[in-house]
């Protein structure tokens, strides 16, 4: 299947065997019975390795018993008393588990009835005879035992048996762990000098331990057989192996301890952190040694000069005090070598300079800070950037709602630091971000919300009020729901802003801040009113959708109120409402009476009158802000609008608008004193 990572082999169409490079063995067969009946059994063999990290059918493997029916759900199927749990919660464990039909490797035929489960209990309702007879038959297996009642099949049954031996006899081989030698990893000894040591194992199964020394051992050394106590006299600095071999009848196991051997004179004292002879791939150390006065070389032997043994740092100069001086055993040292430093003697240890200062290389990220101790050194990532130092990235401070004061503010994340641009700003405000009295008129969006926990209900409507009036204040007006949207998983609701404030600004927002508020999908766009007969103009006045409203309009030209008619007159119904537009309709038959009766003249100045009137209506055109966010000019990504469409250039709503029961809150000075 050109996979790589495992190997397969069929020995025959009944029988299958997988091996993965992890080390895990699966072997599955089919063997049938006499009566047609089939029987899938599977054998696993699991390394080490997965200790701790099962899950599924065969249970968790752990050294707890009590937690090995962990469910796929993460729920753990309780064993009271260390017991199997019941029959029918067995069955809804392995239930859980079970492979949904587009995942399934198995391509089998569909059973045509629905199976149905006998459990033991009824299955073992037969007779005592019968149940004697069957339990010779199967030697005592209750496994063959209920196969058989349950399939009606002898043969079935004792394939069951069968496989159940094979598994209790690999279970033998491979649940016998080899004792395990614990201590010492290390024995220390000097020559001519007896060492004792307690050899200390673990086994798993508890079996009984013997202990012996395998050939070629060293002279003097022995073991005892059942205590575990080495006993040896190091004769010499001749390197050898001390292999120690542990058996439990079954398996053994053996261990090679590192060899520290001291062979200081002169009343040296033995260094064992000090290694001055190393042997056998580090098996067989000798230790260096602390020389008295007047003793100097490898093991104190010597009674020359001391600088012979080149005490001081490699290339400074060594100066040894005569005898006549009584302190043979002292010496001098000349200066470290540039750029190296000493600490307490001079020109006896010699360390390297400063690391993060020439002539080496700097060690650290250019975003970070380099600590240097004379001896080593440090890295640490400058603020704004994480890391371990050697390796430092910018922290996207924008990921944090906090980060700028509120929504009225574009954060464009920068190199270890945040830069907040005001998205309302001209140059004729100067008391803050958009803190000015809003423009007249009002934005209607629609807002698409995805919560993360379902069922958000009266409960979103509420986290999105609270979120909008935190990120825009006076720009956010109010919000209703509308209501689920159905197999999408989102809730729908139309939000009020103010006539400056675009619907990317309200998305950019939403998205920004939707790990914080558990918001799973956000999507802002413009409400078409009149497609989703959310008002309704008053016949012939067709209703014309804009950029966050809706117009009415008479013979395609002509703006009216939704309450008003196209038969009246349009700049009468601005100034009067509809009280004056009613009357105006009851009186339309004398107005028609006078216009005949005064002549042409009067009628052309009535004529002037009412395109004055109509002139004279309340309409205050606005742009929408052609601004877009700055991280979106920086991918060069088109704006979502073609800025410079006509269209886009709308009139703005003049008298207050309800939707869904809720009027805007109308604009107000108000003087405030700080005491």
């Amino acid at each position: 299947m050109g996979k790589e990572g495992f190997a397969v082999r069929c020995t025959s169409a009944s029988s299958c065997a997988a091996v993965y490079a992890g080390g895990l063995h699966v072997v599955v067969w089919r063997v049938g019975g006499g009566g047609g009946v089939q029987q899938l059994a599977a054998l696993v063999e699991v390394p080490q390795t997965f200790y701790n990290r099962t899950v599924g059918l065969l249970g968790f493997w752990s050294s707890n018993r009590t937690d090995d029916f962990l469910q796929s759900d993460g729920k753990l199927m309780i064993s009271p008393k260390n017991n199997p749990p019941p029959e029918e919660s067995l069955r809804q464990f392995g239930l859980s588990w079970a492979v949904p039909v587009p995942e399934s490797l198995l391509f089998s035929i569909p059973p045509p009835g629905r199976f149905t489960p006998a459990s033991t209990e009824e299955l073992m309702s037969v007779s005592p005879a019968v149940q004697d007879r069957l339990r010779r038959t199967c030697q005592g297996s209750l496994q063959c035992v209920h196969d058989i009642l349950a399939s009606n099949d002898t043969g079935l049954g004792l394939h069951s048996r069968e496989s159940q031996e094979l598994y209790h006899k690999l279970a033998m081989v491979f649940g016998n762990m080899p004792p395990i030698v614990t201590e010492p990893t290390v024995i220390r000894c000097k020559v001519k000098s007896t060492v004792r040591v307690q050899i200390s194992t673990q086994d798993t199964n508890l079996d009984p331990i013997s202990f012996s020394l395998l050939f070629p051992r060293p002279p003097q050394a022995s073991v005892g057989k059942s205590d575990g106590i080495l006993t040896w006299t190091p004769l010499n600095i001749q390197p050898v192996y001390l292999t120690i071999r542990v058996d439990d009848q079954l398996i053994s196991s053996q261990f090679t301890p590192i060899l520290q051997v001291c062979n200081c004179l002169n009343g040296g004292t033995c260094q064992y952190d000090s290694i001055a002879d190393n042997h056998l791939q580090g098996r067989f150390l000798v230790v260096g040694c602390l020389c008295p006065k007047g003793f100097s070389g490898k093991f104190c032997g010597n009674t020359t000069d001391v600088c012979k043994g080149k005490p001081c740092f490699p290339g400074v100069q060594c100066q040894s005090q005569s005898q006549s001086q009584g302190e043979p055993d002292q010496f001098t040292c000349g200066e470290c070598p540039s750029p190296t430093i000493y600490g307490d003697k001079q020109g006896y240890k010699c360390f390297e300079n400063d690391y993060c200062l020439p002539p080496f290389l700097f060690p650290c990220h250019t975003m970070a800070d380099c600590l240097s101790s004379g001896y080593n050194y440090t890295c640490k990532c400058k603020p704004g950037f994480t890391g371990d130092g050697r390796n430092c990235t910018d922290i996207n401070e924008c990921l944090d709602p906090s980060a700028c004061r509120n929504a009225k503010f574009e954060c464009v994340n920068t190199p270890g630091s945040v830069r907040c641009s005001c998205r309302y700003q001209s140059t004729e405000e100067t008391d803050g971000c958009g803190d000015s009295a809003n423009p007249p008129g009002f934005n209607v969006f629609n807002v698409s919300l995805g919560w993360k926990n379902q069922g958000s209900g009266g409960e979103g409507l509420r986290q999105l009020e609270e979120i909008l009036s935190m990120g825009f204040q006076n720009k956010f007006y109010n919000a209703v729901m509308k209501w689920p949207m159905q197999g999408s998983g989102l809730d729908e609701y139309r939000i009020n802003v103010s006539s400056d404030t675009p619907h990317w600004y309200i998305r950019d927002y939403l998205t920004r801040v939707s790990t914080y508020y558990r918001i799973k999908t956000a999507e802002v766009g413009d409400l078409d009113e009149c497609k989703s007969n959310e008002v309704v103009c008053r016949q012939p006045a067709l209703c014309a959708n804009t950029y966050g409203g809706y117009r009415c309009v008479c013979n395609g030209t002509t703006d009216v109120d939704y309450t008003q008619s196209c038969i009246l007159d349009m700049g009468a119904l601005n100034r009067t409402g509809i009280a004056v537009a009613q009357t105006a309709e009851d009186k339309k038959p004398l107005i028609l009476g006078l216009v005949l009766g005064i002549g042409i003249p009067v009628l052309l100045l009535l004529s002037a009158l009412a395109c004055f009137c109509c002139s004279r209506k309340k309409t205050i055109t606005g742009e929408i802000p052609q601004l877009l966010p700055e991280y979106v000019q920086e991918q060069y990504n088109p704006p979502p609008f073609n800025y410079s469409d006509p269209a886009l250039h709308y009139n703005v709503h003049v008298s207050p608008r309800v939707i869904d029961d809720l009027t805007p809150r109308k604009h107000r000075s108000t003087n405030c004193t700080h005491t």
